[in-house]
């Protein structure tokens, strides 16, 4: 099967066929008469011939720090779902691969011969993806910036997500206001983490040592801090966490504690609404617009890769999205005890 059968069975030129499989622009009528008579017939395209002559593999590489974490299994999903309509393919790399060496999981990226690379980056694949990025390869970053790399970027208004959650938390008496939080040198948890000690300010609270407890965004951390600022002589009347893992592990604690949500403490959890609706009472939650990240990352990445008339003006440098969190109001907020 050849294109020529294509051409036959459709009477399309050869050249409006080649466009297609190469994944150019083509006028919606016959992209779908393409698309018809390849079912038709069988036609399946051969995938290793096609990317020695157009040197584009159509995959996409998607960089992530680690897989067993739930915000990033959404932006694989999302971005999966996205481009596939495209007939772009997604490749799935994880930098925390236990070879200990910096920027491996961006080379066995660029070793699959990606078109681009969406990343939410870690501190150890910095190098290797501003490397990259300066040899031509288009760069999307998700949830994180990165010194020096001046690429696309789809992240979140990570200080308002957590001046939101103190302003709810406000709004109902509470002025001993304390927080789960990540590591600092996190672009994103920093943000959260200022948004945080600024909304403090404006509403005229202590922001003491005893105020804050960071650590990894894990599990454990979750449950260590929790049960830290739990200890405190006088513990916080309201928690606000600043992850899913450390929102699961801090839960946890207060279980642990015998302390009931809302009557003894009130609690603000962060980035997923699925588990706010398991939980009783139903979770006030920040939550993160998580498929709109994503869809709006591989559309970025999309551009990039579309092939530019020659009268098109020069696209941007860097584009930057920023998208909003939204406080989802539940059960776990209430006035404190006098």
């Amino acid at each position: 099967m050849t294109y020529k059968d294509l051409q036959e069975h459709t009477g399309l030129s050869l050249s409006t066929i080649s466009k297609y499989f190469n994944g150019l622009p083509l006028r919606e009528s016959n992209r779908l008469a393409v698309e018809a008579a390849a079912t038709e017939l069988g036609y399946r395209v051969n995938t290793l011939a096609r990317n020695l002559r157009t040197q584009r593999s159509r995959t996409v590489g998607v960089l992530l720090p680690v897989l067993d974490n739930n915000f990033h299994l959404s932006i694989i999903a999302g971005i999966e779902a996205s481009l596939s309509g495209s007939g772009v393919g997604v490749v799935v790399s994880a930098s925390r691969d236990g070879n200990g060496r910096l920027g491996a999981a961006v080379d066995a990226l660029a070793d699959r011969m990606v078109d681009g690379i969406i990343a939410v980056p870690a501190h150890q694949d910095a190098e290797a993806l501003t490397q990259v990025w300066g040899r031509g390869l288009p760069v999307v970053l998700i949830d994180r910036l990165v010194d020096g790399l001046d690429c696309d970027a789809v992240v979140l208004d990570n200080g308002d997500a957590a001046r939101q959650a103190v302003r709810h938390l406000v709004d109902h008496g509470h002025r001993r206001v304390a927080a789960v939080a990540g590591p600092p040198d996190i672009w994103s948890l920093q943000g959260r983490n200022e948004g945080f000690f600024d909304a403090l300010r404006q509403h005229g609270l202590e922001a003491g040592p005893a105020t804050v407890r960071s650590g990894p965004l894990t599990v454990e951390s979750g449950v260590a801090s929790m049960r830290s600022l739990l200890a405190e002589p006088e513990r916080p009347t309201a928690v606000v966490c600043m992850n899913y893992e450390l929102t699961i592990g801090a839960l946890i604690a207060v279980n642990e504690s015998g302390l009931r949500i809302p009557e003894d403490i009130s609690f603000v959890g962060f980035d997923s609404l699925e588990l706010s609706q398991v939980m009783k009472p139903r979770l006030s939650m920040v939550v993160q617009p998580t498929h709109e990240i994503a869809v709006r990352a591989a559309d970025l990445m999309r551009q990039r890769l579309e092939p530019r008339p020659d009268d098109a003006p020069e696209p941007e440098p860097y584009r930057r999205v920023v998208l909003p969190a939204e406080l989802v109001p539940g059960g776990s907020v209430a006035r404190p005890r006098s």
